[in-house]
């Protein structure tokens, strides 16, 4: 199997094909799930740089640990192995359209539908910035935690959703429009927050990530 990435250098051709090495696949009960090491395989294949790795690990850390007490509390149809390798895979092709172009969000999800062959993960990654379908945890678990969980980490740091957003304001606010759109994600992320803790029964506002786990902040 191959894959097109670009080249790590600048005055490299912006695309090249690199041969992925075996992936290990677990399986829930209808696609195949790389596991970690299979993700780390397909960050290096496509170059992707080290503070967007930090980045992922730590939204990955997070979604999965929703999922975990989302299996704890019942909640059906939650697969926490599936949910980490989207938020491990949902940045992957962010370095690639910053220098060359394009929606990181859909080219990263079709990369990530022809390596891992799994359309719940290529979801994730195709809907982290924005889910047009309402905020039911019951049939949308996945994309659901993985926007969430993408909008409490501010670069390699866990926040609170306001932090981040004025962070995203700041950053890319240059018109009225954009800045809509990032209040629209706002409210987006704020109603996936209610209800998250009125299933799981947790105070995520408070909450910050501990070796895997999710505890209330000192």
């Amino acid at each position: 199997m191959s894959v097109h990435s670009r080249e790590s250098t600048a005055d490299r051709p912006c695309a090249a094909t690199y041969a992925l090495p075996s992936l290990t696949f677990g399986c829930d009960a209808r696609w195949p799930v790389p596991g970690e090491d299979a993700c780390h395989a397909l960050w290096d294949a496509y170059a992707m740089p080290e503070h967007i790795r930090a980045h992922s690990t730590l939204v990955a850390g997070i979604a999965g640990a929703l999922a975990d007490l989302a299996v704890a509390a019942g909640m059906g149809g939650v697969h926490p192995a599936t949910v980490r390798a989207s938020g491990l895979l949902h940045d992957i092709a962010k370095d690639y359209t910053i220098r060359h172009g394009g929606n990181h969000a859909q080219l990263g999800a079709a990369w990530a539908l022809a390596a891992t062959g799994n359309p719940a993960i290529a979801q994730g990654v195709m809907h982290h910035v924005h889910w047009p379908w309402g905020e039911d945890l019951g049939p949308w678990f996945l994309p659901l935690v993985i926007i969430y969980a993408d909008k409490r980490v501010k670069h390699d740091r866990m926040v609170t959703l306001e932090e981040r957003f004025d962070d995203l304001i700041d950053r890319y606010g240059r018109t009225e429009r954009i800045r809509e759109r990032i209040r629209e994600s706002h409210h987006q992320a704020t109603t996936i927050e209610r209800a998250l803790v009125a299933r799981l029964g947790i105070r995520l506002h408070e909450s910050t990530l501990d070796r895997g786990r999710l505890v209330e902040r000192a």
